[in-house]
């Protein structure tokens, strides 16, 4: 139920909030955050916008009442505010590039490094991992399209310990993983992509894309061990893939990082991370 109040001059719209699951003012919500979009701009000033149903140019920024200004500032906090200053600007600085390659890789296999981020204190992993989770999250209780109902992507019961894990109530929930890539700079793939549903596989795979950074969550109880170990989440190292996977950006980041010859590297990476120095 939604209703509108005055607030002074202003008028502010109630109603029950997805997240904190509350009734209280509403704020204007953004799906992807709105300093995304002066990333996403040609030489002209037109935004850059890819989506399963539209590819081109757009001026229209997605957004609408939806979440609470306290779960606005939770999001905010919890991610959001830490990762906008670091994305890549097209042919430009890529500040999270030069932050996750100032130490060593821990396994290279052609044009493909990772890295552990664990190792690396100026990455904030629980940041960067909140973020992403609060879009698939975003994506998976609202349609944020014009004449449609069903959310952008379908999670089922898996989207109850999303909820709880964003508001920190809980721990990163169970039958999910989730992988980052990373593209080498300077990058000239300067738009974001909405989440969408990938590939065909025994569990659900979902992702989206942000100026230079590439979000996978893997969702399902029939989740490859492999996948879960190579991922950021699974993994103790907490490995970021960094390669260039602008074409086939999801298949190249899925089969580098559950390649035969890369699991076992893995492996030893998990193993040392969890040894006690």
């Amino acid at each position: 139920m939604v209703g509108w109040v005055e607030d002074g001059e202003q008028t502010v719209e109630t109603g029950l909030c997805p997240l904190c699951e509350k009734t209280k003012k509403i704020a204007d919500s953004h799906f992807i955050p709105k300093a995304v979009y002066p990333y996403c701009r040609d030489s002209e000033g037109n935004t850059i916008v890819i989506n399963p149903e539209f590819l081109g140019f757009s001026d229209r920024q997605i957004h609408t009442p939806l979440l609470c200004f306290d779960c606005e500032d939770i999001l905010n906090k919890g991610g959001e505010a830490w990762l906008m200053p670091l994305l890549a600007e097209y042919d430009g600085k890529f500040p999270l590039h030069e932050m996750v390659t100032r130490l060593p890789p821990e396994i290279t296999d052609g044009d493909a490094d990772c890295y552990a981020a664990v190792r690396n204190s100026a990455i904030q992993c629980e940041k960067l991992t909140h973020f992403a989770m609060g879009i698939f999250w975003k994506a998976a209780v609202h349609s944020w399209r014009r004449a449609k109902t069903e959310p952008v992507i379908e999670l089922g019961a898996y989207r109850e310990p999303m909820r709880t894990f964003l508001l920190g109530e809980s721990a990163f929930p169970s039958h999910m993983a989730l992988t980052v890539g990373i593209l080498p700079a300077p990058t000239k793939l300067a738009s974001f992509e909405l989440p969408t549903r990938e590939g065909q596989t025994d569990w659900h795979e979902f992702s989206f894309y942000i100026p230079g950074i590439k979000f996978v969550l893997a969702v399902g109880k029939s989740i490859s061990p492999d996948v879960t170990n190579s991922c950021f989440t699974g993994n103790p190292g907490r490995p970021i893939l960094v390669m260039n996977f602008s074409g086939p950006m999801y298949q190249r980041i899925r089969g580098e990082l559950t390649s035969p010859k890369n699991i076992e590297q893995f492996e030893r990476l998990g193993k040392r991370i969890k040894r006690p120095t």
